[in-house]
């Protein structure tokens, strides 16, 4: 068999349409932080379809956001071989990168990520990883810049109003981070990232830091 009929033939058996439903399951699920669930479903969607690089690069996200950094690692540069321009895994990977206290690789990778205008939701993410990446710096101007930026893009985005609340009480602004707090209180009360400024409040009265989810 031919290189070409060999391809050919691999996309007649892989069922694209029957993995998009566990890829948006999948999506779902990291953006509830239920990351074990997410790989589950993500697992299914590539058994149907092992080409995707949507389900491989959110297979990636899901390893990353339980720890599993050289895993995450592996998935997603196996990604940006094959695709360079993959918005969502140069997120990722910036994300990996930042964890792994390579700062300099994080910022390229982040950077590249929200600049770029093919993938929405990676340029999302470019920007709050990047405000997470400048907090852990202690550089809350640029943090403060980058969150904000979550914000304009998404408004209902409420972890950015608790992560900014979080490089602000960091870098001793007791008030801004409260006021950040409040934001997302009153974007969403609801929402879990809502609860959680709400106990941020809380808690930083109490002379206690709020802990990071990310």
């Amino acid at each position: 068999m031919t290189p070409a009929r060999s391809a050919q033939h691999r996309q007649l058996r892989e069922d694209h349409l029957g993995a998009s439903t566990f890829i948006e399951k999948g999506w779902n699920l990291i953006a509830n932080g239920e990351f074990i669930a997410a790989e589950k479903a993500l697992t299914t969607a590539l058994l149907l379809a092992p080409s995707d690089r949507r389900a491989r690069s959110l297979f990636g996200w899901a390893q990353m956001r339980q720890g599993r950094l050289d895993e995450a690692l592996a998935t997603l540069d196996g990604v940006l071989a094959e695709d360079p321009m993959n918005g969502l895994a140069r997120a990722s990977l910036g994300y990996v990168c930042l964890r792994k206290g390579l700062y300099r690789e994080a910022d390229d990778h982040l950077s590249r990520a929200s600049r770029q205008t093919r993938d929405p939701k990676a340029a999302l993410y470019g920007w709050f990883y990047l405000g997470m990446l400048h907090a852990d710096l202690r550089d809350v101007v640029e943090a403060e810049r980058c969150f904000r930026k979550t914000i304009s893009l998404a408004p209902n985005f409420i972890e950015a109003y608790y992560e900014l609340g979080r490089a602000f009480l960091l870098a001793g602004e007791v008030g801004e981070a409260e006021k950040a707090w409040r934001g997302g209180i009153s974007a969403n009360r609801f929402n879990v990232w809502g609860r959680r400024c709400a106990e941020a409040i809380r808690q930083a009265q109490t002379g206690q830091e709020p802990r990071s989810f990310s």
